[in-house]
Order: structure tokens, then sequence, then C-alpha cells
């Protein structure tokens, strides 16, 4: 029995096309995400975990650590000498990103607010899918964002102990820009997700840029796109202003769509990222 890339994408565009998550129900119960992922691997030992650490915090899990307290959690005997960190890119409906560039230059719109509610719902089942279905094999999988006891947001630095976008560079799916935003193959107007495998799978680590920020030309198409000035060529991203607004749209949204979420997206549409790694100019 062998799992393997394949395998993971297979699952996930299953699930994506089949589950009542992935619809848009208070829209037009179109997609949420096209079921068209990209899946990374990288090795649950691999030094980067530990260089997280020191660029992070020293709060932040590697997938050993993760991975020991979930085991002693569940009272399954630790192993971790196979472990793996599978990611995963869930590309944003193409009618939410043109809906969201055209609407308005300060508000999300209402297809990007659901998304942001109801597709990180069916971001969380994704990957409580896959989980399940590697168990059916006899494969432990753990989710480090789902164990409420494990996964902490410290609010001062908007930064928390497991990170999805820090993961899929791990696994060499593409880089950060400019907004801290995800560039890869399918574009910046993403999900992405994460989860733990006690499994031994080919690392993609070779994929991994060494330059963390590779894939952005620094065009500054988000920091035009930013309602805030949050975002600069020099500082790059200031999470404390991006925050602050994106918290701030929770009345409007409510008002205007009828769902408590906050929301904002506006670098991640209308720029050279939005739908692919650019180009870098000749």
């Amino acid at each position: 029995m062998g799992i393997n890339k394949d395998w993971f994408v297979e699952k996930i565009n299953y699930f994506l096309k089949n589950d009542e998550s992935n619809k848009m129900k208070m829209v037009d119960n179109s997609f949420i995400f096209d079921p068209d992922v990209i899946v990374g691997f990288v090795s649950g030992d691999d030094p980067i975990f530990s260089e997280y650490k020191k660029i992070i915090g020293e709060f932040y899990l590697t997938p050993i650590e993760a991975y020991s307290w979930y085991c002693e959690r569940k009272g399954i005997p630790i192993s971790t000498e196979n472990l793996s960190v599978v990611t995963y890119i869930l590309p944003i409906n193409k009618k939410t990103k043109e809906e969201n560039f055209e609407y308005s230059k300060v508000n999300p719109s209402e297809r990007w607010a659901n998304t942001r509610l109801f597709g990180e719902q069916a971001n969380v089942k994704t990957q409580t899918h896959l989980i399940d279905e590697l168990k059916k094999l006899g494969i432990n999988a753990m989710a480090p964002t789902q164990e409420k006891c494990l996964f902490k947001i410290n609010p001062k630095i908007w930064a928390s102990n497991w990170s999805h976008r820090h993961c899929c560079f791990a696994s060499g799916l593409g880089s950060f820009g400019l907004s801290d935003g995800f560039i890869n193959s399918r574009g910046k107007a993403m999900r992405c997700g994460s989860i733990i495998v006690d499994y031994t799978l080919p690392s993609d680590a070779a994929k991994r840029p060494s330059d963390p920020y590779e894939y952005c030309i620094n065009c500054g198409d988000c920091i035009d796109r930013c309602p805030v000035n949050a975002i600069t060529s020099k500082k790059r991203h200031d999470k404390i202003i991006c925050s602050n607004h994106v918290m701030g749209t929770i009345p409007y949204i409510k008002k205007n769509y009828g769902i408590n979420i906050y929301g904002c997206g506006l670098c991640q549409v209308g720029v050279s990222c939005e739908n692919e790694i650019p180009k870098k100019p000749s």
C-alpha cells in the first residue's frame, strides 16, 4: 500500500466537487474553491522548522513537537521518525476574485466575505477528510490548527504557533509577497492548509526557494490596492494596520451580507500574482 501526491490531489478535488461545505450557499451555490488544488510534501524533521522558531518565535511548533503532543493526548505511542507535512492550495473561485476587484476599494464583496467565513469551514473539513481517509489506510495524521488546546494565536503580534503558509513555503509550493500573501502557481488569491502525517513521503524541499520572497516581483500592485496603506516596499506588511482595517469591516459585512465575519482581500485581486507566479521583468 502506498500513497503519493496524486492520491492527495484526487482526495481533495473530489471533496471540493462533492461536499456541500464548498458551495456558496448564501449566494449562488457555486464553488467556493475551484477543485484544482496543488499539493506539497516536506519532512517533519526538516531543519526549516527549527529556523521558524528563530524567525517567528520560540513559541512556534515543529511538526515533531505538535505530533508528539497529539500522541500523548490520544494515548498513541509516540513515533516521529516517519513524519511528513502535507500542504495544499485551495484556489478561490474566479468569479469571487473578479467581484472582489470590481466591488469596492474599501470593503470586500459578498462572495469574498462568504469565502472568508464558509471557505475556512470547508478548509477545516478538507483537513478532517484527509485525516479520515488516511485512517482507513491505518495511517495516523493530525491537523495542528484544529487542536484547540494546542493551537494558539498571539494577537499582539498576529502570529500563531502553526502556520499553513509557512508549511507551504517549506514544501516548495511558492514564496511570500510584500503583503505576506503566499504566491504560488494557482495565485495569491487562495486559502491553504496543512496536516502532519505519520508516513514517509518524498520531500519537495528541493523546490523551496532560498529567498522567502523569490516570486514577488515588487510590482507594487498590492501597495496600490491596499485601502489603508498597510503595505510598503520598504517595510512590506504592517500587520497591525492591516488587522485594524480588516476587523473594522465586521459591521459592514453584518449589515450588508448578513454574516458575522471580517474580510478584505483587496491586495489579492487585481494584482500580478492573483492567478499565477508572475514573470520577472527581463
